[in-house]
């Protein structure tokens, strides 16, 4: 199982940023190209993403900053990808991302979702401002997979 983490800092209010990410609706301002829309359907979101049309599904906590967000052809296919959205000052927040490999997936399609993920926070980056991406190894390099 592969497992990716990407972090970033960015220069806005953690408040600012937890707001602008927990919005479903701002899914296509910052995927960095995988989710080219979005439509509420039989109660769900749906989008046209890079893997075909997919059910999106948002679980948020402001108060501790945590934004699980779901996504997959069906809800028994969700793959989880945990967001963590926290204040480093007043103007300094730290967004991290684990990026996490689905059941049976080819390594080409996680290599692509990790490649959208890097775009995605390259959009984020550019959106608030300015602020670093935080390189760090993947987890098979410290034995941790």
């Amino acid at each position: 199982m592969n497992i990716h983490p990407l972090t970033i800092t960015v220069s806005a209010s953690r408040d600012t940023v937890f707001n602008f990410l927990a919005d479903i609706e701002n899914l296509p301002k910052w995927t960095g190209g995988w989710c080219e829309r979005l439509m509420l359907q039989r109660g769900r979101w749906w989008a046209l993403t890079a893997e075909g049309e997919q059910v999106v599904d948002m679980e948020t906590s402001a108060g501790t900053g945590v934004i699980d967000f779901r996504a997959g052809s069906s809800p028994e296919r969700f793959r989880l990808t945990p967001i963590r959205v926290v204040a480093l000052s007043t103007r300094r927040t730290l967004v991290s991302f684990i990026l996490i490999e689905g059941p049976d997936e080819p390594d080409e399609v996680f290599a692509r979702r990790r490649e959208l993920l890097q775009r995605a926070a390259d959009t984020l980056l550019k959106r608030f401002g300015g602020g670093e991406l935080h390189s760090v190894p993947p987890l098979a390099e410290l034995g941790l997979n």
